[in-house]
């Protein structure tokens, strides 16, 4: 039984794949899928920018984490564009200091869109901007945001 199981698997695959259903895409190796191990982008203070690129697909890397330290009160304005498919950004500050996404550490939030621009009033710290897929395929998605102080 499990032989059939598992050759009614592979067909079935071998079948998504070859009509395109099921075209397995592989982003960028990375490791910045989590809170702890956000890359370091930097600093941005006041009248500087920071452009942060990468991309993201719904099989193997479905969000990327990426931290920078503002280093001083600002009004920061984040803008960011997708290529291919919809995403959602988010902008984190770890209050609690415990590496992990906790309930209220989400300052500001732009969802399914290809398009992404919201100002926030931060105190100077560090922040954590989040990409995160919405497409419905295994595409690779380009994205750009900018960080401007």
């Amino acid at each position: 039984m499990n032989f059939f199981k598992s050759s009614l698997t592979l067909t079935l695959i071998g079948l998504l794949t070859c009509a395109g259903l099921a075209t397995p895409a592989l982003a960028t190796p990375d490791f910045d899928n989590s809170l702890s191990a956000a890359d370091d982008e930097g600093n941005v203070d006041n009248g500087q920018s920071r452009t942060i690129k990468g991309d993201v697909t719904t099989t193997d890397d479905a969000q990327d984490f990426r931290q920078f330290t503002l280093v001083r009160n600002s009004t920061v304005r984040f803008s960011g564009t997708s290529n291919g498919g919809a995403t959602d950004l988010l902008l984190v500050r770890d209050f609690n200091n415990n590496r992990v996404l906790d309930p209220g550490e989400i300052i500001a939030k732009s969802s399914g869109s290809f398009s992404h621009s919201f100002t926030r009033n931060l105190a100077s710290g560090k922040y954590v901007v989040v990409i995160r897929s919405r497409k419905f395929s295994a595409d690779i998605v380009p994205f750009n945001v900018t960080v401007k102080a």
